[in-house]
């Protein structure tokens, strides 16, 4: 008499664990999905309500040196193409707002973008900051750390001169001076903080805060 062969497979015991996980995954990507949808309608039906449109020159944040915020928001919103309001549920809101004010000369970075409801929007920046006064014929032009040629304005106390007359630069502001003579000058006030430096036929000589006269190779 043969015996009965018992199921090699699993039993439907063990499946009820596999099945619930199952319907578990299910069950949560339904409501993901569904969460998502809404969170879309809502931004539809609600972005574009005038309470959430903001006018460009409502945004807060810092200044320059020498400009005054509304000043620097208009030539922000010029240099950035920007329009004169922007609703804050628009999809591509904040990256256009980061792109506009990164587009101005005297910014170094957009460190980001703080909203508080209904519509105030803060911008925190860092600006770049003179290093070195080069003299010109066309005048007096600043440049920051990385020889970036900054707007046109009025030398702050205390920033180091190059008193070697160059040619004016034929890059735009917010553009590296391709000059090798700014490039090392900007190089030796980050070295020896030099108040005053003039390139000679031998090499560079660089004036001290103190007065102290130092003579240096190329």
């Amino acid at each position: 008499m043969s015996r009965a062969r018992k199921p090699t497979g699993p039993t439907p015991r063990r499946w009820r664990p596999v099945l619930a996980a199952g319907a578990t995954l299910a069950v949560v990507a339904g409501l993901l999905y569904g969460l998502g949808r809404l969170g879309d309608e809502a931004r539809r039906r609600v972005g574009p309500r005038e309470r959430y449109e903001v006018r460009f020159a409502d945004v807060e944040c810092d200044a320059p040196p020498g400009l005054d915020r509304p000043t620097f928001l208009a030539e922000v919103r010029y240099a950035g193409k920007f329009p004169e309001t922007f609703n804050l549920f628009a999809a591509d809101a904040a990256d256009r707002l980061s792109a506009a004010f990164a587009a101005h000369p005297w910014v170094k970075a957009v460190e980001g973008i703080d909203v508080e409801p209904p519509a105030r929007v803060r911008v925190r920046l860092r600006f770049r900051v003179p290093v070195l006064a080069v003299k010109t014929g066309d005048g007096v032009r600043l440049v920051d750390d990385a020889a970036v040629l900054l707007p046109v304005s009025a030398a702050p106390p205390g920033v180091p001169e190059l008193r070697t007359v160059l040619p004016a630069p034929a890059v735009a502001a917010g553009q590296p001076w391709a000059d090798e003579t700014v490039r090392r000058a900007v190089e030796l006030v980050a070295a020896y903080h030099s108040r005053t430096l003039e390139r000679t036929p031998t090499g560079w000589r660089l004036t001290a805060p103190d007065g102290k006269v130092l003579v240096i190779g190329p």
